[in-house]
């Protein structure tokens, strides 16, 4: 602004001197031709009205149209689409700059009209939303939050605001909120729209189906500690209490009960041990083995009349010591669920597009819940402590994989293990 008005100033300075200058030489022509001091003064005050007119058009010529098109700029800049610059108030050495002016413009409209659009399409989608909404345009500007979103407690959203000032932060190449971390799902979509980012921002409440969840599990770990604390306390208390109430302890029978109560005591230890180490899995040390070599040590499983077969691959990328008690486990759930004595037990390994798939399947009565099979802690077996599959899934999501089970039409179950190949093979 002070930079415009001194241009102007100076024009105008330039404007008064003109005008001064030629009224000084007029009266100098004047003084040569040797008039009087009444006579001169009296041709300058006359001469002083033509030459200010002049002067004052031409500041007006000058000065008028840029006046115009800055207030006609202004206009357009403020939101104003009514606003028309006559061609008359248009500078002929400038038309190339009103052009470029009224394009911004007609493309400035453009986006606001679609952003307008946009923002409508997404108040008739996501108003009625029970989980909160955000959508994010050009610089992380807030364009819309749905009434859920501005219901939140803790989060102040204000429309054109950006993300960072109302306490959101990218990590991930996602959006969130501090106060939507514990109990809360974010997430984030990336879209384009008009060669312009925007960033739609969805929050789900996961607090009820966690909290079903771990009661879930609560109510399993009772179910199973219970169980398996009755299993080994009671006969352990029996056996005390006959004891207690002989008159005399025959020393055989005093050993019997000892040895039977060290039984119970280690199979609970053993329970315990087992329960832990569902918690305590490593992160594997991937290595290339040899696979056969763990079905070869599994086959210290087998009872009588059952056979082990191995197919596939033998060359196997990833941590051999996790991956053979994952073997082991499989191998004892198959021979635990066989119907007969003599069956086959069925191991496939194979490489296909940057995978490893491990297939385990028997001839035994299949899985009775698929839906809980993986759940820790439920099993449908008398004697079982739903923890071997459980294991099994917490090791090869170490892995990075996932496991499948299904039932065999023909009879028995399938268990298909996947994770990926992470290096090449030498």
């Amino acid at each position: 602004m002070t930079e415009r008005f001194s241009r102007e100033t100076l024009l105008l300075m330039a404007i008064l001197a003109t005008v001064v200058l030629i009224l000084v030489l007029v009266a100098l022509l004047l003084s040569s031709w040797q008039w009087s001091w009444l006579g001169i003064i009296t041709t300058l005050l006359i001469f002083t009205y033509p030459l200010g007119w002049c002067g004052w058009r031409a500041w007006r010529y000058l000065t008028e149209p840029w006046m115009r098109l800055t207030a006609y700029t202004q206009s357009l800049n403020e939101g104003e689409q009514r606003v028309v610059l006559s061609q008359a108030s248009r500078p002929s050495l400038t038309e190339g700059l009103v052009v470029e002016i009224d394009r911004l413009a007609r493309h400035r409209l453009q986006a606001v009209q679609q952003q307008q659009s946009f923002s409508l399409l997404l108040a008739q989608v996501f108003d009625n939303w029970p989980q909160p909404v955000c959508a994010f345009g050009e610089s992380t500007i807030l364009v819309y939050a749905n009434r859920t979103a501005r219901e939140l407690r803790g989060i102040s959203l204000l429309l054109g605001a950006r993300a960072g000032d109302m306490g959101f932060v990218f990590s991930d190449n996602q959006l969130h909120h501090p106060s939507l971390q514990k109990g809360w799902q974010n997430q984030s979509i990336r879209y384009r729209l008009a060669e312009e980012d925007y960033w739609l921002f969805i929050a789900n409440d996961i607090s009820l189906p966690l909290h079903q969840s771990e009661m879930i599990i609560q109510n399993n770990l009772v179910r199973v500690l219970s169980h398996e604390l009755r299993n080994s306390l009671t006969p352990m208390a029996s056996m005390t209490d006959t004891l207690l109430e002989m008159q005399s302890w025959p020393p055989e029978q005093v050993r019997q009960v000892l040895d039977r109560v060290r039984q119970r005591a280690r199979g609970l230890l053993n329970f315990v041990q087992r329960f832990a180490s569902v918690s305590q899995v490593p992160q594997p040390r991937q290595e290339w083995f040899d696979l056969s070599s763990l079905v070869e040590q599994s086959r210290s499983l087998l009872p009588g009349g059952t056979e082990l077969s191995f197919f596939g691959e033998h060359r196997c990328h990833g941590d051999p010591i996790l991956l053979g008690q994952v073997l082991m486990n499989l191998v004892k759930n198959a021979v635990e669920a066989q119907l007969k004595p003599e069956s086959e037990i069925q191991v496939r390994f194979f490489h296909a597009d940057g995978m490893q798939f491990l297939m385990v399947e028997d001839q035994g009565e299949g899985f009775a819940n698929l839906d809980n099979a993986l759940t820790p802690l439920y099993t449908t077996k008398a004697e079982g402590a739903g923890i071997g599959l459980a294991l099994v899934n917490m090791i090869v999501a170490r892995h990075g994989g996932r496991i499948r089970i299904t039932n065999r039409p023909e009879g028995g179950a399938s268990v298909e293990l996947s994770w990926p190949l992470t290096i090449r093979s030498p």
